[in-house]
């Protein structure tokens, strides 16, 4: 996330207004900072799979894997200096994802939430420890996890109440995200 960061200020540089693009990336470390200190108050790491899409499926890269190591978890695929990437259902059961967040590339969270019934028409599907927890979350992607921008802190924000409830909440936005629950949808 440091290059958002380094981004905000290279504008701020360009356009001759340094100060004010300090004081955004001040608040934004802050708030990273905020996230990265609690969530290392976790009991737990729990491990995190994060899709992007689910015909082919693929794992979310580039800026993704960064926001659930902060957010206090093991990121099961991707890592911050590769792209997304496709992947087969059998190494997402061998994965064993105790939290999945599904955050459909550029789409929102009704999008997410029908191609969630398509995930769960798998049989494998219900066999992952997410699934048997009831772990599994949409998150608003076209907001908060498919653009690079400011946007990301509160996505990290999003994901850490999602990984780590115990320690997080009242951070997701309305429609930002959910918590599905087999058939039902809970906001």
């Amino acid at each position: 996330m440091s290059d958002i960061l380094q981004d905000i200020r290279t504008v701020g540089a360009a356009t001759g207004t340094e100060r004010k693009a300090e004081e955004i990336t001040t608040h934004m470390q802050g708030r990273i900072d905020a996230v990265k200190v609690r969530a290392s108050r976790a009991a737990s790491k729990p491990k995190v799979l994060s899709l992007e899409w689910i015909d082919p499926l693929i794992y979310a890269g580039h800026w993704v894997p960064e926001m659930v190591e902060l957010a206090g978890a093991e990121n099961c695929f991707g890592s911050k200096d590769a792209g997304s990437g496709p992947m087969e259902w059998s190494a997402m059961v061998d994965s064993q994802p105790e939290v999945i967040i599904f955050m459909p590339c550029g789409f929102d969270v009704k999008r997410g939430l029908k191609d969630v019934q398509l995930l769960a028409a798998n049989e494998a599907w219900a066999s992952l420890p997410a699934v048997k927890n009831e772990r599994v979350y949409v998150i608003d992607a076209s907001a908060y996890t498919s653009r690079s921008g400011p946007r990301l802190v509160t996505g990290l924000e999003i994901m850490a109440e999602m990984i780590h409830p115990e320690l997080f909440s009242g951070l997701i936005p309305e429609s930002g995200g959910v918590r599905v629950f087999g058939d039902l949808v809970k906001v």
